[in-house]
């Protein structure tokens, strides 16, 4: 069996690989078994924080002193309530969490097995390695966090390296370096600015639909573009979310920056009580800042200030220095970085290899954080070493993976793209409504040359006057239009985001569509232009006696609240108005 390890500390495994891993080939011919640690969600207790997340709406709105103020109040209050009701927060570091992985392997019935961790999940796989070796087959460390190297008070370094990374990685691409000039100097640019003149951004929970105010200045943009990179692809998307905010849009900003705000996935509690007992002995004061960019340097002592503060509240006991010892072991490993990783670069698992003398170190040059599970690539890698871990893997598809190409700077933004990215429920649901709808939209097509053959075989058709008849045929037009408008824009956007989900994963991150998108993304404008039509047609064909039936004006005015309707979920979700 191959055993998953969640990062965090404190992440929730269930929610990220049980999506991620079931399909893939390293799943096809063994045992995967994924795990919760202690403290985590579903686990008893769970030392998730409450307390934070009731005070979500006034942190958003607040500075950044402001902010974490409150957010310090209201992890004292979860660590109070923690131990009144008697949680012994000690227990919860990785030595015990190490130490649970083997009993799990022998209540499933497993003498041997092989762990796969990510992110704080290396640094316990290492332990585990160091402590409870047996039966132990292979590892995979993915995202690499050794014990000897603090990843804390290396974040400052880190967030320096991986911006170097998406400078060059434009820079040697010809077509980038055209499009994004000085892509550096115009980022820093945009921090001087905001901390300069901060600004608030409307943000709405993907899952209740609420809208929150949110401050942000230079260095709040700084820490979401950071926790931005680690997702995948995100360093190709980087320069033409520098162009958009150049031009004051924050769109993109205002749809992804929920995705990491409302995120429940992370115990608090477990996050702290790990990280204190075991990497809270920091000397700000003796941390290196010469060689960083003034922006990062500036602010990093007190960012790493405040998770020392922070463990000064969180008490708990401290590991023993050992802890901090390399791993040596003889045990197959297999290390994985990415080349755009903000947080555990590409040296971590250098370093941690220093002491494994079986260990293969790759490097995806096109991966963020957590390397496995996104392409057939090193998919195929993993798969190799677990079948034997005594043989180096092949790893010859990596020299041909380049980093993605640059998000063009002529892509539309399509904030809905965010909510199918995410699979959000409300928008599918919305979906429905509007395809039910275009249904209706569409069946004059059948109903009315209906009622004219069944008229023709009847009494004939009623006299009008000349004006009832211009309105009846300028009425009836104009729906027809707006339903072969309506149709052709459902087709089309669905054609474009179905290709695009496909085909092009570096739109997706965008949350954008080709230019070749933009007429399709003009039809709503036209839509909305024959919908004011068709509301002033309804309004005068029952002023007028003699234009029709009153059945008939029912109809038309079931379908001209169907076109109202169709116009208000376009525009809920960002469409209404011309592309870009």
């Amino acid at each position: 069996p191959l055993f998953l390890a969640q990062g965090g500390p404190g992440g929730d495994a269930f929610a990220v690989f049980s999506l991620l891993v079931p399909n893939t080939e390293i799943a096809a011919n063994r045992d995967i078994v994924i795990f919760n640690q202690r403290g985590t969600p579903y686990a008893e207790p769970d030392l998730s924080c409450p307390e934070t997340e009731a005070i979500l709406s006034d942190m958003l709105a607040a500075s950044e002193d402001k902010g974490q103020q409150l957010y310090n109040e209201a992890i004292d209050a979860c660590y109070a309530r923690l131990k009144d009701e008697g949680v012994d927060l000690s227990a919860y570091n990785s030595l015990e969490n190490a130490a649970d992985i083997p009993l799990i392997a022998r209540a499933l019935g497993y003498e041997t097995y092989n762990f796969y961790g990510v992110s704080y999940g290396t640094l316990l796989g290492l332990h585990l390695m160091r402590n409870h070796p047996e039966g132990l087959r292979a590892v995979i460390l993915d995202s690499v966090v050794p014990p000897d190297i603090n990843f804390i008070s290396e974040i400052p370094a880190s967030e320096d390296r991986v911006l170097s990374e998406v400078f060059a990685a434009c820079q040697v691409d010809a077509v980038c370096r055209e499009q994004y000039p000085d892509l550096e100097e115009r980022f820093f640019a945009l921090v001087r600015q905001y901390n300069e003149n901060p600004v608030t951004l409307v943000l709405a929970d993907p899952k209740t639909g609420e809208r929150y105010d949110a401050y942000m200045d230079g260095t709040t943009l700084r820490s979401i573009l950071f926790q931005l990179l680690y997702v995948p692809r995100m360093s190709a998307v980087f320069p033409k979310l520098v162009a958009d905010l150049e031009k004051g849009d924050t769109s993109y900003i205002e749809n992804m920056w929920p995705l990491l705000v409302f995120d429940q996935l992370i115990s608090e509690g477990m996050y702290y009580s790990v990280i204190c007992a075991e990497d809270a002995d920091i000397d700000v004061a003796a941390i290196p800042l010469e060689s960083l960019r003034p922006e990062i340097g500036e602010t990093a002592r007190d960012d790493i200030q405040s998770y020392v503060d922070a463990c000064a509240r969180w008490q708990v006991e401290l590991l023993p220095p050992s802890v901090d010892a390399p791993v040596v072991s003889d045990i197959p490993t297999l290390l994985l970085s990415g080349r755009f990783d903000p947080i555990t670069p590409p040296a971590f698992a250098a370093a941690a290899a220093a002491g494994l003398s079986n260990a293969t170190v790759l490097v995806d040059p096109t991966a963020s954080h957590g390397v496995a599970f996104f392409n057939p690539c090193v998919n195929g890698i993993i798969s190799d070493f677990l079948d034997d871990p005594t043989v180096s893997p092949d790893s010859s598809c990596l020299a041909a993976l380049e980093a993605p190409a640059a998000v063009p700077p002529d892509a539309l933004t399509v904030p809905l793209l965010a909510d199918v990215n995410s699979l959000n429920s409300r928008t599918l649901a919305l979906f429905g409504v509007a395809g039910a709808l275009l249904v209706l939209i569409l069946s004059p097509l059948l109903v009315w040359p209906s009622v004219y053959i069944v008229r023709s075989f009847g009494d004939g058709q009623p006299v009008r006057t000349p004006q009832a008849k211009r309105l009846r045929l300028i009425s009836r037009l104009a729906v027809l239009i707006f339903g072969v408008l309506a149709l052709l824009f459902a087709v089309g956007l669905l054609s474009f985001i179905i290709r695009t989900l496909i085909v092009d994963q570096t739109l997706l991150t965008a949350l954008a569509l080709p230019a070749s998108a933009a007429p399709v993304l003009w039809l709503p404008v036209l839509m909305l232009i024959i919908g004011i039509v068709i509301v002033i047609a309804a309004v005068l064909l029952w002023r007028h006696r003699d234009t029709g039936s009153v059945l008939g004006k029912v109809y038309y005015t079931i379908l001209t609240i169907t076109v109202v309707s169709l116009l208000a979920i376009i525009a809920s979700q960002g469409l209404l108005l011309p592309p870009l």
